[in-house]
């Protein structure tokens, strides 16, 4: 759940987010997660002795153990706080992949070195553990560009390797935008991520698959 969160922006996100990006269904995706909290927050609090902050009468703001909340019109705003941010890098439990292929690219590229190797820009979703398993248990692990397995070619010290591309551009997802890792994702290779995100906003998967069949077809002339 932790992790989760912290693979959006800013680390905060709708519960209802959070909910389907762990893979729940239905109409309150972001319920058995309120329950989770609540089971969590109790357990903690009576370890540590820390009185929960009060909402009401006899209810409390389990949350507030954890994440920064407020409503933010008809959805609920979870935030991790900066020490549990900070303490899931310490320990190495974000829950990113990264490949050697992907770097984060900072606001300014003014102080790169020259001989920086900079191919592909993703975003924390693609990196997201969770949204991986996801996305590669309904999809598997053929580039859905190209059709290349790791493992065909490289043997089983491979088997699983494949990048995983978001379908929409980041510039496109509005705030009450909520991932689905088997609709929103898709497995890609290496060299087509880096190819798709060649291009500012990124080419669809069609897109750059027609450009391959196009000069398939002039190599074959």
């Amino acid at each position: 759940m932790f992790q989760a969160i912290y693979s959006f922006d800013g680390h905060k996100a709708y519960a209802s987010q959070v909910g389907m990006l762990l893979g729940y269904k239905g109409k309150s995706p972001h319920a058995p997660l309120n329950s989770e909290i609540g089971l969590y927050a109790k357990r903690i609090a009576k370890l540590y002795d820390i009185e929960l902050t009060k909402r009401t009468e006899k209810k409390y703001k389990f949350w507030d153990l954890f994440f920064n909340g407020w409503e933010e019109g008809r959805y609920f705003i979870w935030e991790l706080k900066s020490p549990l941010v900070e303490a899931l890098r310490e320990c190495k439990l974000t829950g990113e992949h990264p490949y050697p292929e992907e770097i984060e690219i900072p606001e300014s590229t003014e102080s790169l070195s020259e001989g920086l190797k900079k191919t592909v820009i993703v975003n924390t979703y693609e990196r997201n553990s969770r949204a991986r398993n996801l996305c590669i248990n309904h999809w598997g692990t053929k580039c859905s560009v190209c059709g290349f397995d790791f493992e065909t070619i490289y043997g089983n010290l491979w088997a699983g390797y494949i990048h995983v591309h978001h379908l929409i551009p980041v510039s496109k997802i509005g705030k009450a935008y909520k991932v689905d890792p088997v609709n929103d994702l898709c497995p890609i290779c290496p060299n087509c991520h880096a190819m798709v995100h060649a291009k500012s906003p990124p080419l669809s998967i069609t897109e750059l698959q027609e450009i391959m069949e196009s000069v398939n077809v002039t190599n074959s002339q």
